[in-house]
């Protein structure tokens, strides 16, 4: 065997052209699509069951979450004990959580023990009672979360920024309090779950070792379900920001400012969107960015700095988070407005770019690691409506990587649109 020599770094080798696995595309008895990614090495199984509807088809986005978590107190066949019992003996890790416009079950299980496990499942999602004395008790702890989370200077930064960008009265930019969480009814919970888990087309995503057997299992399973209603459609309002670019909330006895610094931009169906995040990526999206090596490594003002690119479906966002003490505020924003407007000037220079080239190729490579991460990339498609081709976009971006390009991107970020919240 051959003495490695530690005082030599290793060779450095540019990635080759990554290609991602294609799914496989089937349909159950019922209609409901089912998008597969089987491999082989892995005994596990991951299901993925997701329903449009979800915090902006909402009233409160507590109703959506409470509708989720309450499911798994009570079906028709097991009260909540039971079904903790039965999830546990079996391995098995369940998620139930809205996002902006979808809600989305996750199940994982040894595939050994699906069988066991499935019917169960699917009582959860299609039968609940939501038992009256779990439900309160959940309602509660939600608005005792709220009380806590409200405490904190980075939840009342990130809230203030998303009224400023998103608009005051966007049903994405409700802020719960505990009186009105406390004011949700059981009948509005069941409302929600009625509009949203009985309606299809839903769409279901198998990810491990997908024997035949498994196929033909959420076929029986699910496949036989006949659901009442017809999906609900996406309730999509265009962000409108406001006129006022600068939010402070008073804090008066933290220790530290939570900063939010935002600029809307172009959306995901703008053609240069995925080379804008190469550019977001530059400025703060790694350890080795520009605000990073600025504020942390050179100026000592805060532990970390992170920015990036959100594409919602109703607009899309640049956005940078970061905490300081609070005697170091205006000079960490000043030094972040700087940064911004010097990425127009092209100074890239060739060691940035291929330390960027090789930050977002390992980025990308990593979503090949595991089928569930495969998996994860064709749901976006769905939840965050990604591009059929994104995966290759982000490639063909990445290879683009040129100072001329990177300055040249920089006009979807003026200064002049920047926005700014601050809690402390």
């Amino acid at each position: 065997m051959t003495e490695l020599d530690r005082k030599i770094a290793p060779t450095i080798k540019p990635f080759s052209r990554l290609i991602i696995p294609q799914p496989i595309h089937a349909t159950l008895d019922n209609g409901i699509p089912l998008t597969i990614i089987d491999h082989d090495n892995d005994d596990v199984t991951l299901l993925s069951i997701i329903w449009s509807g979800g915090i902006a088809e909402s009233s409160n986005p507590i109703i959506a979450t409470l509708a989720a978590l309450a499911m798994r107190e009570g079906t028709s066949e097991h009260n909540g004990a039971e079904i903790a019992e039965i999830l546990e003996y079996n391995g098995a890790q369940l998620s139930i959580q809205p996002s902006s416009h979808f809600s989305r079950l996750d199940l994982k299980v040894v595939n050994s023990r699906l069988v066991h496990i499935l019917p169960t499942i699917v009582e959860i999602f299609s039968s609940p009672t939501y038992p009256e004395h779990e439900f309160n008790v959940l309602r509660e702890n939600q608005a005792r979360s709220i009380e806590i989370e409200r405490e904190k200077v980075d939840y009342l930064a990130a809230n203030a920024m998303n009224r400023l960008i998103m608009g005051e009265n966007h049903p994405l930019a409700f802020e719960p309090t505990p009186d009105n969480i406390r004011t949700i009814s059981r009948d509005e919970v069941v409302a929600f779950w009625k509009k949203v888990f009985c309606a299809k087309p839903i769409h279901i995503y198998l990810a491990g070792h997908i024997t035949s057997e498994i196929k033909d299992l959420v076929n029986s399973h699910i496949g036989s379900i006949n659901f009442a209603y017809s999906a609900i459609s996406p309730i999509e309002i265009p962000f409108t920001a406001a006129d006022e670019h600068n939010l402070l909330v008073h804090r008066p006895d933290s220790l530290q400012c939570a900063i939010r610094l935002a600029i809307p931009t172009i959306g995901r169906n703008h053609p240069d969107y995925t080379a804008l995040r190469m550019l977001v990526m530059a400025l703060g999206g790694y350890f080795g960015s520009r605000l990073m090596l600025n504020l942390r490594e050179d100026k000592g003002y805060t532990y970390g700095v992170h920015a990036y690119l959100l594409g919602y479906r109703e607009g899309g966002v640049m956005m940078i988070s970061t905490q300081c003490d609070n005697s170091y505020t205006q000079a960490l924003i000043a030094e972040t407005r700087q940064e911004i407007e010097r990425l127009a000037s092209g100074d890239f220079t060739a060691e940035e770019i291929e330390r960027l080239r090789f930050n977002a190729m390992s980025q990308l490579a990593s979503m090949l690691d595991t089928p569930f991460s495969i998996i994860d990339y064709y749901r976006n498609q769905l939840l965050s409506n990604t591009p059929v081709d994104y995966f290759y976009q982000q490639q063909d971006a990445i290879e683009a990587l040129s100072s001329s390009r990177l300055a040249s991107l920089a006009q979807y970020l003026p200064i002049s649109n920047l926005y700014t919240t601050i809690a402390g």
